[in-house]
């Protein structure tokens, strides 16, 4: 859901539900789900597990819940930001008074969906790692650049603009001569045409033969097809929800590109940790020890070229292979060809987590020191059951705080599986940064030792792992 419609949807939410009670309120941390029942019209359920967010009536909700009793204030979303706020109050001991005031937050981003209930910075319920920092709004875009941009399809540089998703970047460079027009009047910020591009529900008609909706929160159970067939096993709808990650992966390349533009500037010194962007904040930088900046820079390049393809010729796929007839054949996705292509060479296998991290496993003791060494970043996350002969798990994750909960979970899940503790009950996995993990000296393939390290007990489940596979 892109941040255009996540704004509208706070406007929507917020005229059903301000100066309600709730009546029923949950945050379901094994579906991804929050449902809530207040104000005026049915319950709403807004599912952070589908490829897709999707936000539904629903008919059938359980009773109470931590959230019941508060009162919704306001509703809104930070601009060019997707990220649900929602104000709650409780009455005071005297009526009318007001003695308590809390937040429920949702982000929608796809790498990081979470849900936190919490009350005088104090957590009372939450789904998923924790939140995501705000996101500045991005620049709008000047009369001059759009038009240069739409009438080249430059699709990175539309997607410097505030608001503008690739859906939308798509929508202004379809017709060049209106781009200007159209984009003054999503800035504008007027009242959403809800409409339905394939599978799912935008603020506005972005797509050819659109179709109009009553709402941008979906009527009980549509919508429910999408979630369920991104949990099947059949290839078609792997292929659909694999080409809708990288789409959302290649949001990020404007922003690559900032960073492989300061990297390269520095010239041909250490990579730093992080630098500063023109745009005025900062950004990490992942990097091996004794990497130039240069190197890390060409690096970053290689894969903002492929995000920036991905950007031009997924989102008309994309909804063109989501109306297509179910028995339909799949496409081949970029995705999909440079997996095939590197398949032979890549010593381990992968996968990817419920929030769209990827991950690495080792295939034996010489795939585990090329994984860890060669392969993986310094701050990547490593992980490995403790005790036992076993994979090494690399977790793709490169910011300065943990990573989500429940991605890390699932990559300890792998490591526990991956070794010789598979038929344990519970199984201690160690993770750690990678930089804190050193070659033995002189010890065998794949025998290392970590300097420090943290210790989450997990359960080996055959079902998380054929769920996460990657191909």
């Amino acid at each position: 859901m892109d941040s255009l419609t996540v704004y509208h949807l706070a406007r929507e939410l917020d005229a059903r539900w301000r100066g309600g009670t709730i009546r029923s309120g949950h945050l379901d941390r094994e579906a991804k789900r929050v449902v809530i029942s207040a104000g005026q019209g049915q319950a709403v359920e807004i599912d952070l597990s589908s490829p897709d967010v999707v936000v539904r009536e629903r008919t059938d909700v359980e009773e109470r819940g931590p959230l019941s009793g508060w009162i919704i204030e306001s509703v809104s979303a930070p601009e060019d930001d997707r990220r649900l706020v929602i104000a709650l109050a409780r009455e005071g001991k005297f009526r009318g008074s007001v003695s308590k005031r809390a937040l429920l937050e949702v982000s929608l981003l796809p790498a990081a969906r979470a849900a936190l209930a919490h009350e005088s910075g104090r957590a009372f319920a939450r789904i998923g790692g924790e939140l995501p920092p705000r996101s500045a709004p991005r620049p709008v875009l000047d009369d001059e650049s759009l038009r240069d941009a739409a009438a080249t399809g430059d699709v990175a540089a539309m997607m410097r603009g505030r608001w503008v998703s690739p859906l939308i970047a798509r929508w202004l460079t379809s017709a060049p001569d209106l781009a200007v027009a159209r984009y003054r009047e999503l800035c504008a910020l007027g009242d959403a045409i809800p409409s339905w591009c394939g599978g799912s529900l935008v603020a506005f008609p972005f797509c050819e033969n659109a179709a109009r909706a009553d709402s941008l929160i979906a009527p009980a159970g549509r919508g429910a097809e999408m979630a369920v067939s991104a949990r099947g096993d059949d290839r078609r709808d792997r292929a659909l929800e694999r080409m809708r990650r990288e789409l959302a992966r290649a949001a990020d390349a404007p922003r690559l590109r900032l960073l492989a533009d300061a990297l390269m500037s520095l010239g041909d010194v250490p990579a730093p940790d992080s630098v500063e962007l023109i745009d005025g904040t900062k950004a990490s930088v992942a990097h091996e020890e004794g990497e130039s900046a240069v190197a890390v820079a060409e690096r970053v390049y290689d894969d903002v070229r492929s995000m920036e393809r991905a950007l031009v010729s997924l989102p008309e796929r994309i909804a063109a292979f989501a109306m297509a007839p179910a028995d339909a054949p799949a496409p081949e996705t970029q995705l999909e060809r440079q997996a095939a292509a590197r398949a032979p060479t890549r010593p381990f296998r992968t996968y990817r987590s419920s929030g769209g991290l990827e991950i690495w496993v080792g295939r034996g003791a010489a795939s585990n020191d090329t994984l860890t060494f060669r392969e993986s970043s310094p701050r990547d996350v490593w992980l490995h059951a403790r005790d036992a002969t076993g994979a090494h798990v690399v977790l793709r994750w490169s910011r300065d705080e943990p990573p989500p909960a429940r991605d890390l979970e699932e990559a300890a899940v792998l490591a526990a599986w991956h070794s010789k503790s598979r038929g344990s009950g519970l199984v201690p996995v160690d993770w750690t940064r990678r930089k804190y993990v050193r070659k033995a000296k002189g010890g065998t393939p794949g025998l290392v030792l970590v300097q420090r390290s943290e210790t989450i007990f997990v359960k080996p489940d055959e079902r998380v792992e054929r769920r996460l596979r990657d191909t």
